[in-house]
């Protein structure tokens, strides 16, 4: 049996070793000595069995970065505008950070003579912080003072004004474009108390002209103050079976631009769904 064992485990040997001898003459076509055969086969083969893996490897990180390009390389058509103001907010990956992760842009349209500043969603662990501190809260806004959440209040104030501070002087050099606020989820509170800052600081005098929120949330207490009479247009988006726009119950917002379905039990556990898409939805009550 030994013997039997010791012939296979020779026979195999021989036969593994003369495969790579003819794999490798087959690749070089060439004849070499027996010595130099089974070295230049063992390295052929090496680097035979590597470069599939590295081709496998390559194509792998090319289907992921297929993947993970932003959807907004996809040309997608709308049929309302305000859905693709939606999308170029969710797709925007570029945010400047500040204070305590208050997330905005600034975007100066030489072409249709605008000067945007929009603002993201919750998108962190301190985001969600400060969405949950609802208690009624002073906010200095140049020396005025207006009434928020503690949580608005404390992404606001942390920015230090530099978001508005931007936005202004690019309204001061740019007289002539169109002023537009934009925000999505708490980033609509921030484009709020952004708008709310605009009109402080401009006496009211300047208007804007456009004012743009989804999944909007309520961020006011004070009853007797409204935004509307210093915005040429004013849309504050919701669904009704996106719970987000429920929040803070007690607080209000300017006016509630109902979009999407009707509120539906079994619709409301898929809310995160609702929140997110809003490019979906139809805006033709509101165009």
């Amino acid at each position: 049996m030994k013997n039997s064992k010791s012939v296979c485990k020779i026979t195999l040997l021989f036969f593994f070793v003369s495969c790579l001898g003819f794999i490798s003459c087959e690749t070089t076509n060439s004849v070499v000595s027996s010595s130099e055969n089974t070295e230049n086969t063992i390295q052929e083969e090496l680097e035979a069995l590597n470069e599939p893996e590295i081709q496998i490897e390559s194509t792998i990180q090319a289907d992921q970065t297929v993947q993970n390009e932003p959807e907004t390389e996809e040309k997608r058509t709308f049929e309302f505008k305000d859905q693709e103001v939606f999308y170029n907010i969710k797709y925007t990956y570029d945010y400047e950070v500040v204070g305590r992760d208050l997330d905005y842009k600034i975007i100066v349209n030489d072409e249709d003579k605008e000067i945007v500043i929009q603002y993201e969603e919750t998108d962190s662990e301190e985001d969600w912080k400060n969405n949950y501190l609802f208690l009624l809260w002073p906010l200095n806004l140049d020396g005025h003072i207006v009434w928020t959440t503690h949580g608005y209040a404390r992404i606001y104030k942390s920015s230090q004004n530099k978001p508005i501070n931007d936005f202004y002087q690019q309204v001061k050099e740019h007289p002539d474009y169109k002023i537009i606020i934009r925000g999505w989820s708490l980033g609509s509170a921030m484009a709020k108390i952004t708008a709310r800052h605009f009109v402080i600081r401009t006496g009211g005098e300047v208007l804007i002209d456009e004012l743009t929120t989804f999944g909007d949330v309520k961020c006011w207490l004070n009853p007797f103050f409204s935004i509307k009479k210093y915005c040429k247009r004013i849309r504050e988006y919701v669904t009704e079976n996106d719970l987000v726009t429920w929040c803070v119950p007690f607080y209000r917002r300017d006016v509630t631009c109902k979009v999407g379905e009707k509120f539906n039990f079994l619709k409301v556990k898929n809310s995160e769904n609702y929140h997110t898409h809003y490019e979906d939805y139809d805006y033709s009550d509101w165009e």
